[in-house]
């Protein structure tokens, strides 16, 4: 996709393109990460902003971009963000997370958007990566497979579709075990895939997460293409929106480019 649909999201966008100051990119960041319908949500965000001039109004130029577009935004927002001072996104981080918390739920792409805030404000403890690998699937050890297998399960919540309580759903312990398939022999000692098909928690997501981004530069690539193969048909035609932030995201937490396939379904920004 490339031309933006209306003059009014193309004006939406233009008054985004101008967030630069700290409050007016909090308010839009913020207003991004709001769940429709969540007053909860609605009364931390104004508490988050107050004394923002403009955040109302990048609110609602926030409501009018189209769902190809939210995540574009979101992230060169945060990329404009990466040179703020450390308090500065320290703040930004530890204000996303009371936002995605107010109202007591916080779904799985809240938290990989979260993650993503860390990951591109500087927040996580950078890692030194591990030696190459082969890009050859059997080269993964062990124990970072296990690591694998833990993160694909957190996304197995979202995909191939988003799970409606939540947890893992057929579909998504499906997608998880085709995910699997090319280890499928160091993984018979532990049974297969299908104990390692559980949601894990915060802090075990974390760790997963962490232990993935230090595999080598090599290595990275093939557990996105294992996530993407996955998929019935493989690659990213037909997914939700849901699914398909759920991936964008998860490649940019391993520093792995998106295909073109998962890319070509949101709009270009434009922004210098």
């Amino acid at each position: 996709m490339d031309a933006l649909p209306s003059f009014e999201v193309r004006d939406a966008v233009a008054r985004l393109s101008h967030a630069h100051g700290a409050g007016e990119r909090r308010a839009a960041l913020f207003a991004l990460l709001l769940t429709p319908g969540s007053g909860a949500e609605l009364r931390a965000w104004r508490q988050a902003v107050e004394g923002v001039a403009g955040a109302e109004r990048l609110r609602a130029d926030v409501a009018a971009l189209p769902r190809a577009l939210q995540l574009p935004v979101f992230e060169a927002l945060l990329d404009r963000s990466r040179t703020a001072p450390l308090p500065e996104r320290q703040a930004l981080v530890e204000g996303a997370r009371r936002l995605m918390g107010a109202d007591g739920q916080v779904s799985p792409l809240d938290r990989l958007r979260w993650l993503a805030m860390r990951h591109r404000l500087g927040e996580a403890p950078r890692t030194a990566p591990t030696a190459a690998l082969s890009a050859d699937a059997a080269e993964l050890p062990l124990a970072a497979l296990v690591e694998f297998a833990a993160f694909s399960a957190f996304l197995a919540r979202e995909l191939p579709e988003p799970s409606a309580d939540g947890g893992i759903g057929p579909s998504g312990a499906a997608w998880h075990a085709r995910a699997l398939q090319p280890w499928s022999a160091p993984l018979e000692p532990l049974g297969g895939s299908a104990p390692l098909c559980r949601v894990p928690d915060g802090e075990r997501t974390l760790q997963a997460l962490r232990t993935l981004q230090r595999l080598s530069w090599m290595t990275r690539p093939v557990l996105l293409r294992a996530w993407l193969d996955a998929l019935e048909p493989p690659g990213a035609a037909g997914l939700s929106d849901d699914a398909r932030d759920a991936l964008r995201l998860a490649a940019t937490l391993l520093d792995v480019p998106a295909p073109e396939a998962l890319m070509s379904r949101y709009l270009d920004l434009g922004w210098a």
